[in-house]
């Protein structure tokens, strides 16, 4: 069957944002879907559940049209019937409307996140939200957490560009599972491994499929992330690992972080996190003597009820 190629942007919500090649077929229907090899990030990688954009496009259970549920939750299609688009519309404003009348606008949340919406499409919704004046929210109870402890320990949120990994020794992905998550991650992890025999270290409380392919695995106990950031910068410090220099011209307060780490040795952390000393030590020595070094911050640490914190001991490294 004939087609063209057609360029995009993923819109799912993840980091990669990969530029896609896409085969159109009849001006209508989506063929192939490939990343785009052209990009450097991207690289010709994508991942497999966008692979088969397509076969989901055009199930014919695909859900196209809106339906009332007429019956109790949990016996399936026979509680639905289907209804107009029309029908659905007037049904959601009339009960929105019902609620902003009797109780007041605030009552009404416009919850939102992500998913498969892109950006503009996810963020239109906060043009009903202003208009009708309904309760706001700071962004989501997804990404607050760990934002905010990225705002205190590093005062905006900046990362590395992606594309470095592959010119790295030490690629140190903390708190996410990439294999899983994020394909082009690992992509640029192998080339750094197959060409610069770069070493993957990976801190997750599970043994997860990228820890599987770990050079080392550090499994803190969940939750105690930020005892081992401290313990390694303590090392850091104490080892002549630390960029007192850099840390002169871009930090607000290095001595009084170097005093506060000063206690918060290896043996303090094991305590704490369930790691062996020697464990905490050679990782932190390694990372230390590793000129070309990544780390590669997931939200994995921020799911628990210090994440603010944690994300804030590990962003708080030498850069």
């Amino acid at each position: 069957m004939p087609f063209d190629i057609v360029t995009g942007v993923c819109p799912h919500d993840c980091p990669s944002a990969c530029a896609l090649e896409v085969e159109r077929i009849d001006g209508r229907r989506i063929g192939r879907v490939r990343g785009a090899p052209g990009q450097p990030y991207t690289r010709g990688v994508v991942c497999a559940k966008v692979a088969r954009y397509a076969e989901r496009q055009h199930h014919p259970e695909r859900l196209s049209r809106p339906l009332r549920r007429i019956g109790p939750k949990g016996v399936g299609a026979a509680a639905f019937v289907p209804i107009s688009w029309d029908e659905a519309l007037d049904e959601v404003a009339e009960r929105l409307t019902r609620a902003a009348q009797r109780y007041g606008p605030e009552t009404v949340w416009p919850y939102y996140y992500a998913g498969t919406m892109g950006l503009v499409q996810r963020d239109g919704i906060n043009r009903l939200r202003h208009a009708m004046g309904y309760s706001r929210e700071h962004l989501s109870i997804c990404s607050m957490l760990s934002d905010a402890g990225w705002l205190a320990g590093v005062g905006a949120k900046r990362g590395v560009d992606g594309r470095e990994m592959a010119n790295s020794d030490l690629i140190v992905v903390w708190g996410g599972n990439p294999v899983s998550t994020q394909v082009n991650v690992m992509t640029h992890i192998a080339a750094a491994r197959k060409e610069r025999g770069a070493k993957l270290v990976v801190v997750d409380p599970y043994r997860t499929a990228t820890a599987e392919h770990a050079d080392l695995h550090v499994a803190p106990l969940p939750g105690t992330d930020g005892a081992l950031a401290c313990a390694v910068m303590h090392v850091l410090f104490a080892e002549g690992y630390a960029d007192r220099d850099y840390m002169a011209r871009y930090t607000d307060d290095p001595h009084g972080f170097e005093a506060h780490l000063a206690a918060r040795n290896p043996a303090w952390s094991a305590r704490i996190t369930g790691l062996g000393e020697d464990e905490i030590l050679a990782f932190a020595r390694l990372y230390g003597r590793t000129k070309r070094s990544y780390i590669r911050v997931g939200y994995g640490f921020s799911r628990s009820r210090n994440g603010a914190a944690q994300v804030f001991a590990v962003s708080c490294r030498r850069q």
